[in-house]
């Protein structure tokens, strides 16, 4: 039986961090996370050779760590299936957005680009040179902290393709879903929640069973509460929370 298909779903997640060796022990310390680390000799992401840590959970690779200067924010970096890089990081530049990374092959794994809305939120259209299904099961719901939900719409459904949905709380610009073209929901759009002080970007959520404890974990482990534990109906309990490093990121207990 065929696969379905991947295009526009968000398909594997790096976590770009300025310390990989104490976010690889943070993150396998509060959600049991293993590694499998890959050596290249002529690393995509930096020049000459570099280690790239898998994140395995249940003998399956969700994601990676990639190292990045001691000057520069830590963030997680999500990628969405597409039919082809290229022509979706040209329609980035016109719909106003930029192409912070200029298209590159990731041997082995695919073609990807790394580009930017108009308000500055990343995201990496990528095409597979392989078959493999898209991991399920850890991050389970990618947000995007927004300045403004509309032009977040205009510009995700003009990159991907997908559909949205908005909603309004009073007179307040404040959350959009996004579905495939097969309708599955794939991420939301979330004006920015007052006093967070942060750049505009994507947040992956982590699926665990019980928020308060892990969030009260991450906290004794070295992170940063953000946002407190809240539940939200129809999306669940949720607490947003700042790794040792500086990455953002959800934890989700989620009613679906």
């Amino acid at each position: 039986m065929a696969q379905p298909s991947a295009i526009g779903h968000i398909v594997w997640h790096d976590l770009l961090t300025t310390n990989v060796g104490k976010a690889r022990k943070f993150y396998a310390d509060l959600l049991g996370w293993d590694y499998e680390v890959e050596h290249a000799t002529d690393f995509v992401w930096k020049s000459g050779e570099a280690d790239y840590p898998l994140i395995l959970h249940e003998g399956e690779a969700h994601g990676g760590f990639i190292e990045i200067e001691p000057d520069h924010q830590s963030h997680w970096l999500a990628f969405v299936a597409v039919d082809d890089v290229d022509d979706a990081a040209k329609r980035s530049q016109k719909m106003n957005g930029t192409i912070e990374r200029v298209p590159f092959d990731i041997p082995g794994v695919g073609r990807s680009a790394v580009v930017g809305d108009r308000q500055g939120g990343l995201i990496c259209p990528f095409v597979a040179s392989h078959d493999y299904p898209a991991p399920t099961g850890v991050f389970i719901r990618e947000e995007l902290l927004t300045m403004d939900t509309h032009s977040a719409r205009v510009f995700y459904e003009g990159l991907f393709a997908w559909s949205s949905e908005q909603t309004d709380a009073g007179d307040m610009d404040f959350y959009s879903s996004f579905a495939a073209a097969d309708d599955s929901p794939v991420a939301s759009a979330v004006a920015m929640p007052e006093g967070l002080n942060c750049a505009v970007q994507w947040i992956p959520y982590i699926g665990v069973a019980a928020v308060d404890i892990f969030a009260e974990k991450a906290i004794s482990l070295g992170a940063h509460m953000m946002l407190s534990p809240k539940t939200v109906e129809g999306i669940g309990r949720y607490a947003l929370v700042r790794d040792p490093t500086g990455a953002l990121f959800g934890l989700l207990n989620s009613e679906r």
